[in-house]
């Protein structure tokens, strides 16, 4: 697509399933160990998608010409992948899906000047960008591969990140924070936020475990903590 990825490993999908396939090797030396130690782990597959989707986004690539249309690319390179795992015998995968990116800072940002305010829900999201994720998400979930022998289960990051954002005091974060980053201005790639809160910016956050946004894409530890939690208390 011509996009500017310097920014990022170039570490594909496929070139972390060699990665896993590599230590799948030095862990067993028959097929038979190997598929034994895949049939007892758990798999989190994910989420992947979400700089598939995030660099086109922040270069302001066409919504409908480029971008929606990734997202069965994006959902054939996550089934392929699960065939694979099944193969080498897993038996247990956790698929999550995107996270609702219509409340994530550095989108709020981008956008701000491009949305009138029906475009925004009574939370202060970007009701079209969520729309995006829960058609990403539905595709997912219509489409990812069945198989009878093996428990496929969908980690749903979306409503659980709604849930903090909708109900921040109850899970102990503040209101006023909800929507904004923890570093940084919470623009896209920007120098004092997204690659700058690890301790070369003057806008460092003091109180992390109250924001919701770490530097404008990425949870905090907090958040985090909460959507792991949900995730494997209540699937």
């Amino acid at each position: 697509m011509g996009l500017n990825l310097t920014i990022i490993p170039p570490f594909s999908l496929d070139v972390q399933l060699e990665w896993s396939k590599s230590v799948l090797n030095s862990l067993g030396s028959t097929d038979q160990e190997r598929k034994e130690i895949m049939s007892k782990s758990l798999f989190l597959m994910g989420e992947v998608g979400g700089n598939d989707y995030n660099h086109p986004f922040f270069q302001n690539r066409s919504f409908t010409n480029e971008i929606k249309p990734l997202v069965p690319k994006v959902i054939a390179k996550i089934e392929n992948t699960i065939k694979v795992l099944i193969d080498l015998g897993a038996k247990t995968i956790v698929v999550p899906g995107n996270f609702s990116i219509g409340c994530v800072p550095s989108y709020l940002t981008m956008f701000q000047s491009k949305s009138s305010p029906q475009d925004y829900d009574a939370f202060g999201c970007i009701k079209w960008l969520n729309d995006f994720s829960v058609y990403a998400l539905k595709r997912m979930l219509h489409q990812i591969h069945r198989d009878p022998t093996v428990t496929i289960l969908y980690g749903d990051y979306y409503n659980t990140a709604l849930e903090i954002t909708h109900h921040p005091t109850v899970h102990g974060f503040k209101k006023e924070t909800v929507l904004v980053a923890c570093c940084g201005d919470g623009g896209p790639y920007d120098s004092n936020s997204l690659f700058s809160c690890g301790g070369t910016s003057t806008n460092l956050c003091t109180n992390p475990s109250t924001y919701i946004s770490w530097d404008g894409v990425h949870l905090t530890e907090a958040a985090y903590k909460f959507v792991a939690h949900h995730i494997i208390n209540k699937q």
